[in-house]
C-alpha cells in the first residue's frame, strides 16, 4: 500500500497551517465572534455536496487531460489527480511539464490551460453582461469582465492568424505552431469530448462553491455565483503551487463579499471550498502514488 513520504505529511501539515492562519487572520478582520455564529448555524449535510461536486469536477477534467496528452484512460486519470495535490511541486502545470517532457509538454500544458479557460470565459462575460444591465452585481466587479474576455480572445486569434509576427521570437512562434498543430490533429469527436470535459469540470467546481454558500444558507443570483467565482479564481490551483493554499482562500472570500455576501459567510464558504479542494485529492492519492511508483520503476530499469 501507498504510504506519505515524511516530505509529504510536511507539506499537508504546513499547507493546513497557512490555511488555517490565513482563515483566522480573516476572521479577526471581519470579527471573530460573527463568524463563530455563523459557525454554528452551519447546514453540514451540504459538505456532502461540496464533496460529491468537487469529486465530479476532478473526474470530469481527466477527459481532456486523456485526450490533449493522449493517454489512456487510467493513466490519465492518475497523472490528472496527482496534478491536483496540494504538495505536487509547483503546481499541477509544472507537473505536466516535468512528467510529459519527451512529449512537448510545454505546448501541450499551454493548449489544456488555453481550453480550460476557453471553456470558462463565454460563460462569465454572458453573467457580466446580465450583472451590469440588472445592476445585481457592482460595475467594478462584473465590467472589467466585458473588456477582460473580449481581449483575450482578440488576442488569440491575432496570434494565431498572424504568427508570423512573431517570427522573431523563435520559442514562441514554435510553442505556437505546436498547438495549432494538435488543434487541426484533433477530430470533431475529440474536440467535443474536451469542450464538455472542461464544461463539466467547471460546472462541478461552481456548483461546490454554490454548495458551500447553502451550508450557511445564502443565495447568489447565477450571474453574482459566477463572476464571484471568476474572480477570485482566476488563477486555477493547478497553475499555483501548494494548490493555491491561502491564496485562493483570501481572493474568494473577497470576490464572494463585493458581489454582496457579508464578510464572515464569505470567509466561512471560502474556507469550505478550499478545504474540499485540499481534501478530495487525497482521497485518490494512494491509488496515483501506486501508478507513479510504478513509472519510475520501469523507467529505473530501462
Amino acid at each position: 500500500m501507498a504510504k506519505y513520504s515524511k516530505q509529504r505529511i510536511a507539506v499537508i501539515i504546513a499547507v493546513s497551517i497557512l490555511v488555517l492562519i490565513t482563515a483566522t487572520v480573516l476572521s479577526l478582520a471581519s470579527g471573530f465572534g460573527k463568524v463563530i455564529r455563523q459557525l454554528s448555524h452551519a447546514d453540514i449535510v451540504w459538505l456532502a455536496f461540496v464533496i460529491v461536486a468537487q469529486s465530479f469536477a476532478y473526474w470530469a477534467y481527466v477527459i481532456p487531460y486523456k485526450l490533449v496528452f493522449k493517454l489512456s484512460f487510467k493513466d490519465a486519470k492518475t497523472y490528472s489527480f496527482e496534478g491536483f495535490q496540494p504538495f505536487t511541486r509547483g503546481g499541477g502545470f509544472v507537473y505536466d511539464m516535468r512528467l510529459h517532457k519527451p512529449q512537448g509538454a510545454k505546448a501541450r500544458v499551454f493548449y489544456l490551460g488555453i481550453w480550460e479557460y476557453m471553456a470558462l470565459a463565454p460563460a462569465v462575460l454572458i453573467a457580466a453582461i446580465y450583472a451590469v444591465a440588472d445592476h445585481s452585481v457592482a460595475t467594478s466587479l462584473s465590467l472589467p469582465w466585458l473588456i477582460i474576455v473580449p481581449l483575450g480572445t482578440l488576442l488569440l486569434i491575432g496570434v494565431l492568424f498572424y504568427r508570423h509576427s512573431i517570427s522573431r521570437f523563435p520559442r514562441a512562434s514554435h510553442l505556437v505552431d505546436m498547438m495549432l498543430g494538435m488543434f487541426k490533429d484533433q477530430s470533431w469527436k475529440q474536440m467535443s469530448g474536451l469542450i464538455l470535459g472542461m464544461i463539466c469540470y467547471w460546472t462541478g467546481e461552481i456548483f461546490a462553491l454554490w454548495g458551500a454558500l447553502q451550508l450557511f444558507d445564502i443565495s447568489l443570483s447565477w450571474q453574482a455565483l459566477l463572476i464571484a467565482y471568476a474572480s477570485g479564481y482566476s488563477l486555477t490551483r493547478r497553475s499555483l503551487p501548494l494548490a493555491g493554499a491561502g491564496i485562493v482562500l483570501v481572493s474568494l472570500t473577497l470576490s464572494l463579499h463585493w458581489v454582496g455576501t457579508a464578510l464572515s459567510v464569505a470567509i466561512l464558504a471560502a474556507l469550505a471550498y478550499q478545504v474540499s479542494n485540499l481534501l478530495v485529492p487525497l482521497i485518490y492519492h494512494h491509488q496515483a502514488k501506486l501508478k507513479l511508483d510504478q513509472v519510475k520503476l520501469l523507467t529505473a530499469g530501462r
